[in-house]
C-alpha cells in the first residue's frame, strides 16, 4: 500500500505531496511538529499533543489553520487511510509564507515504530553530545522544525555506537536527550531535570511523573549533575513513541548493574497499562 499524506485536508500519495517553496518552515525552520504514538489504530494522548501544538502556535506567533477538533479528525483519517495499527504519526505545522497573518501548512504522515522488543530487553546506550543545550533559548520548550541540532546529535550518537545522545546545558547540568527526556532512580526515588535546565517538557515525561505519584514513588524535578546521573541506581528515557526505555550505559560506563532496573520496569508497565 502506498503511503498517504494529508496536506491541508487533502489526502495524496507521498510522491505528490508538496509544500510551497517560500514556506518559512522550509526556509527558516519556522514551525512546529508533534510525534504521536498509534496503538491499535488509535492516536495515544492526542488531546495533550494538540493542546501543546496550540500553545506553541501562540508562543511563536503562528496562526492555527484549523480547529483542534478538525485536526483530530484529519489525524484519525490519515491513520485509517494508511491502515496503521501500530506506528508513529507526525503532525507538522509550518508558519507558511506570511506568519501571523495567514495560516501555514498542515502535513500529517505515518511511519513504522523505530523501537523493538529487544531494545527494551537490552536497554539503551547513550553518551554525552559534543553540543551544549542553551537553557536560555526560547526554542527549547517547543517542538520546532528548527531541529538540526538534535539531528546532528543523533548522527554523532550513531557514529559512536550509541542509541541516544545526551545534552548538558551551558551550566554543565543534564538537560535532555536528542529525542528524549531523561530520568534517574536513586534509593528508590525518581529524579528528572527541571524544565528550567533547557529541555522540552515532554508529554510522556509528564505521564511518568503522574504515574510515579499514582504508584507512591517519590519523584523530583530539579537540576541534575552528570556525576549524579552516572552514579544512579537506574536510568531511563522517555518520549511519546518509546514511552519508557531503560538506559543502561552512558559513555560505555554501566548505570547501576548495567541492566534494566526494577523501578524502571514497574514504571514502564504502569505507563503502558494506563495509556492502553
Amino acid at each position: 500500500m502506498n503511503t498517504v499524506i494529508c496536506i491541508n485536508g487533502q489526502f495524496l500519495p507521498a510522491s505528490r505531496a508538496q509544500v510551497p517553496a517560500l514556506d518559512q518552515g522550509f526556509l527558516y525552520g519556522y514551525g512546529l511538529f508533534e510525534t504521536i504514538l498509534v496503538r491499535g489504530g488509535q492516536p495515544v494522548l492526542l488531546e495533550a499533543h494538540l493542546k501543546r501544538l496550540e500553545k506553541g502556535c501562540t508562543a511563536l506567533g503562528m496562526a492555527l489553520p484549523l480547529l483542534l477538533t478538525e485536526l483530530g479528525r484529519l489525524v484519525y483519517q490519515t491513520i485509517k487511510l494508511n491502515d496503521t495499527t501500530d506506528g508513529a504519526l507526525r503532525l507538522t505545522l509550518s508558519a507558511g509564507t506570511a506568519p501571523g497573518e495567514a495560516a501555514g501548512n498542515v502535513v500529517i504522515s505515518t511511519r513504522p515504530l523505530p523501537y523493538s522488543t529487544l531494545d527494551y530487553q537490552k536497554g539503551f546506550r547513550a553518551g554525552w553530545s559534543s553540543f551544549r543545550r542553551n537553557e536560555q533559548s526560547p526554542l527549547v520548550k517547543f517542538k520546532t522544525l528548527n531541529y538540526l541540532e538534535n539531528v546532528l546529535a543523533k548522527k554523532e550518537a550513531r557514529e559512536r555506537g550509541w542509541d541516544e545522545a545526551l545534552f548538558l546545558n551551558t551550566a554543565g547540568y543534564v538537560a535532555e536527550g536528542a529525542v528524549s527526556n531523561i530520568f534517574l532512580v536513586k534509593n528508590s526515588q525518581v529524579i528528572t531535570p527541571s524544565p528550567d535546565q533547557g529541555l522540552l517538557p515532554g508529554i510522556m515525561r509528564q505521564v511518568v511523573l503522574e504515574t510515579c505519584r499514582r504508584l507512591g514513588i517519590a519523584a523530583q524535578e530539579r537540576p541534575v549533575s552528570p556525576h549524579e546521573l552516572l552514579d544512579a541506581d537506574e536510568c531511563f528515557l522517555t518520549n511519546s513513541l518509546m514511552m519508557v526505555m531503560p538506559l543502561v550505559k552512558i559513555n560505555d560506563r554501566p548505570i547501576g548493574s548495567g541492566q534494566p532496573g526494577v523501578v524502571t520496569g514497574e514504571i514502564k508497565m504502569a505507563v503502558r497499562d494506563h495509556i492502553s
